[in-house]
């Protein structure tokens, strides 16, 4: 993901509760029973072996990546696909396309583009052994105007970011939601809230930054990136990862299902 304008008192904008830095520390403590489900944006700008290092030693059952396309396709399928017997790609233009690597079977429901979307949203069932996952993986509308600029679009487009959600989440409430979201806080995240789904970071505390854009003349940051869990499930455990070369930090969480 880039941002083309850099404003930095937006930064401060928007906030609510400040996040922390990223740790690198696993918060919360995962049975043996739970599945590792990862979340990262690989940057479709920045191929490099070391953001695919990074899914390697995530170690996930499940992994969903956001900006892929065929050169990253290339490389995670040479070192990855002795790991994963799942690998399936959806190519789009600029930074639309998207991967899922599985070591279980997932069957496709739908990938489309909601009208007046920037990028497609993915959904797919995981046969795991905690039962049918029902998974919407999503690359929600950047905070961009049509000019590319951050200064207006950062008030204008959290409209565009809700009905994409909105459109996605037609039909049964899904088991996760996950990806980037382009929003920390927002009527976005409240619309998953509002179905009783939990955010991962938020059950395991402190919230920490996913995001970070060095411009050369300031440092943006922020966390849009998210894992959402449903009812049925609960998260136990979460880590934003100190690896990779993206712009943003893998996001692995272990889900196991509710008492």
């Amino acid at each position: 993901m880039r941002w083309l304008v850099v404003v930095p008192w937006l930064l401060a904008l928007g906030c609510g509760e400040d996040p922390a830095p990223p740790s690198g520390a696993v918060r919360g403590a995962a049975s043996s029973d739970a599945i590792w489900v990862l979340s990262y944006n690989v940057n479709f700008e920045r191929p490099s072996d070391a953001t695919v290092r990074a899914i390697d030693e995530a170690d996930a059952d499940l992994v969903f990546l956001q900006e892929t396309h065929e050169r990253w396709e290339r490389s995670i399928r040479r070192r990855l696909e002795s790991r994963y017997p799942t690998i399936l790609f959806r190519h789009a233009p600029g930074e639309g396309g998207m991967a899922i690597l599985s070591r279980y079977e997932i069957v496709e429901a739908r990938h489309e583009t909601a009208r007046g979307g920037a990028f497609p949203a993915w959904r797919v069932t995981a046969r795991t052994p905690l039962g049918d996952l029902d998974v919407l993986h999503v690359h929600l509308h950047p905070p961009l105007d049509e000019d590319g600029g951050l200064v207006v679009g950062y008030f204008t487009t959290s409209d565009a970011r809700t009905r994409e959600i909105l459109h996605h989440l037609s039909g049964p409430p899904p088991d996760l939601v996950l990806g980037d979201f382009n929003e920390g806080e927002g009527p976005a995240i409240t619309q998953l809230e509002s179905l009783g789904m939990r955010q991962a970071q938020a059950a395991h505390p402190p919230l920490e930054l996913t995001w970070s854009w060095d411009t050369g003349t300031a440092e943006l940051e922020g966390r849009p990136d998210h894992v959402f869990v449903g009812p049925a499930y609960r998260p136990t455990a979460v880590q934003v990862m100190l690896r990779g070369g993206s712009d943003h930090r893998p996001l692995r969480v272990a889900i196991e299902r509710a008492r």
